[in-house]
């Protein structure tokens, strides 16, 4: 048996999408927006307790940061907000674990809803 028909029985069996294996799987061509990679760059010379990116359900992407000193995420806000960037900040002063979250537009989702 070829090693090609002997790979091609190993991938119909795994359990990767329609059974190919991870490096059949599609990928996204996109790349991530300048201004949520610079407030990436200066939130990580913070003293933050996580960070990460995500899309929303709306369609928009999000940066979330966290924190406990709220001082620290009101001045990664302040670059958020002179990038153009929308901002929620959530202050929890019970866990004293705050979060910010650094919102922009993505333009490729919103093109693809019908204007009413």
């Amino acid at each position: 048996m070829s090693d090609n028909s002997e790979n091609e029985r190993n991938r119909e069996g795994s359990f990767w999408e329609n059974g190919r294996s991870i490096g059949d799987l599609p990928f996204s061509t996109h790349v991530m927006a300048q201004e949520r990679k610079d407030i990436i760059k200066l939130a990580l010379g913070l003293d933050i307790k996580d960070v990460r990116t995500y899309a929303g359900y709306r369609g928009d992407l999000l940066v979330e940061i966290t924190a406990s000193d709220l001082d620290i995420l009101k001045k990664i806000q302040g670059w958020a907000d002179n990038m153009e960037m929308k901002t929620v900040l959530k202050e929890n002063p019970m866990t004293m674990i705050h979060e910010l979250f650094c919102i922009t537009e993505d333009e490729d989702v919103y093109a693809l809803v019908e204007p009413e």
